[in-house]
């Protein structure tokens, strides 16, 4: 039982750096079997089509981002910190050139299965009210300065990190990133 668990979070490893390195309609599943070294009847046994292998994608990406998420809230107080270590999720793709599997999922959208689409927007959207209730918070205790809604910052701080990504990969220049994260933790101070 265990070495299929084990088979399917290779697979889905193996997936997730795909999909995020050439998109989520740029592979097959002979892709993945090559770079696993399985037949792509193993990949099929675990997720009979590529709509179920995209579903467990952004499932399994979404509970992993809520996890860091929920651990940022367990060590760090400051709304600030927690800004800023939430800015460290999105730099571990930008280390390899590539964007978060979200990112990479939505330049696709069209293409994709209701049930991916679905999921995609549960994870943008508990991303977004993490986002708001820290900036509201860190307003309230004084850490963080803005005008406007919360809400709306929110949206503003993804997507600046979600395009910080795409530029630092069309450039292949890390320091894009980190220049456009400095830049959003300073207009909050």
């Amino acid at each position: 039982m265990s070495n299929h668990k084990n088979t399917a979070e290779i697979i889905l490893d193996t997936a997730q750096f795909i999909v995020q390195e050439v998109g989520f309609n740029g592979f097959s599943y002979a892709h993945i079997a090559e770079k696993v070294g399985i037949r792509t009847a193993s990949i099929h046994y675990h997720f009979p089509n590529k709509e179920d292998l995209g579903e467990a994608l952004i499932t399994r990406y979404h509970k992993h981002s809520m996890t860091a998420i929920a651990q940022i809230d367990v060590e760090t107080q400051n709304n600030l910190e927690k800004l800023r270590k939430f800015i460290l999720i999105f730099d571990g793709p930008v280390q390899d050139y590539c964007t978060c599997l979200s990112v990479m999922l939505s330049t696709e959208l069209a293409t994709l299965s209701e049930k991916v689409r679905d999921r995609l927007a549960q994870f943008f959207t508990a991303n977004l009210t993490w986002l708001e209730r820290v900036l509201d918070q860190g307003r309230r205790e004084g850490h963080i300065k803005f005008e406007g809604a919360a809400d709306v910052q929110a949206h503003k701080f993804l997507a600046s990190l979600q395009g910080a990504q795409l530029l630092a990969r069309s450039f292949r220049d890390k320091s894009r990133f980190e220049v456009i994260a400095e830049g959003l933790i300073a207009g909050l101070i």
